[in-house]
C-alpha cells in the first residue's frame, strides 16, 4: 500500500512539473520571440502555442489523482481533458515542418493535409479506445483494434516525415537541415512513449496501471513539446545570427 501511495503523490508532483514545465517554455518562446528575424518568429509563436495549451490542461489534470493522495480519484481521470490537448497540440507540433521548409506552395499544403489527418485518425482512435479501456478496467478487443489503428496512422506520419521532408530539407541551410532531421526523431523516438504508454493498459489492469500510463504520458508530453520546440527554436535563432 506503501507503494501505491507513492505511485500516486510521484503522480502528482508530475502533473505539476508538467504544468511548470509548459509555462516556462511558453514564456521562453514569447519572451526570445522578438530575437528572430521576421520571417521566423511564425516558428516561436507555434512552439509557445503548443506549451500554452498543455498549460492549461496539465493545470486542469494537477489534481486529477486527488490533493491527499487518494489513488480512487484516478478511476475518475479527465481522460477527455488528456485528448483534446493533443488534438489541439500534435497539430501545432507538425505545422513547424512546413514552416522551417518554407513549404506554401501546393505541395506543401498538400504534405501538411496528409500529415494533419493522419495525426486527428491517430489522436481519435487513441481517445476511442482508450475510454474503452477504462471502462472495462483492462483490455477490450476495441481498445486492441484502435491501437492498430493508431499505429498505424502514426506510421504513416513518419513515412511522410523521412522521405517527403527529408528530400525537401536537403537543400535547405545547415542549421534548418539539421533540426528538420532532429525533429523528425522526436515523432520516431519521441512519439513512441505514447504507445508504450497506452499498451501498459493493454496488457494489464488496475489503478496502478493507470497511474503508470499518466506518468508516462507526462513525461512523452515534456520531452516532445518543450523540446521539441527548442530544437525549432534554436535552429531559427541561429538562421537570424547570421544575417
Amino acid at each position: 500500500m506503501e507503494e501505491v501511495s507513492l505511485l500516486v503523490l510521484a503522480t502528482q508532483y508530475m502533473f505539476w512539473v508538467g504544468f511548470v514545465g509548459m509555462a516556462a517554455g511558453t514564456l521562453y518562446f514569447l519572451v526570445e520571440r522578438n530575437s528572430l528575424s521576421p520571417e521566423y518568429r511564425s516558428t516561436a509563436t507555434v512552439a509557445a502555442l503548443v506549451t500554452f495549451v498543455a498549460a492549461i490542461h496539465y493545470y486542469f489534470m494537477k489534481d486529477a489523482v486527488g490533493t491527499q493522495g487518494l489513488i480512487s480519484e484516478i478511476s475518475n481521470f479527465p481522460t477527455e481533458i488528456r485528448y483534446i490537448d493533443w488534438l489541439v497540440t500534435t497539430p501545432l507540433l507538425l505545422v513547424k515542418f512546413p514552416l522551417l521548409l518554407g513549404l506554401k506552395n501546393k505541395a506543401g499544403k498538400i504534405l501538411l493535409i496528409h500529415l494533419i489527418v493522419a495525426d486527428i485518425i491517430m489522436i481519435v482512435a487513441g481517445y476511442l479506445g482508450e475510454t474503452s479501456i477504462n471502462q472495462a478496467g483492462g483490455f477490450t478487443q476495441f481498445g486492441l483494434w484502435t491501437f492498430v489503428i493508431g499505429t498505424l496512422a502514426w506510421i504513416y506520419i513518419i513515412y511522410l516525415l523521412f522521405t517527403n521532408v527529408t528530400k525537401a530539407a536537403e537543400n535547405k541551410p545547415a542549421p534548418i537541415k539539421k533540426a528538420l532531421l532532429n525533429m523528425r526523431l522526436f515523432i520516431l523516438i519521441g512519439w513512441a512513449i505514447y504507445p508504450i504508454g497506452y499498451a501498459v493498459t493493454l496488457v494489464s489492469s488496475g489503478i496502478e496501471v493507470q497511474l503508470v500510463r499518466e506518468l508516462i504520458y507526462n513525461f512523452a508530453d515534456l520531452t516532445n513539446k518543450v523540446g521539441f520546440g527548442l530544437v525549432a527554436f534554436f535552429a531559427v535563432k541561429t538562421m537570424s545570427k547570421m544575417k
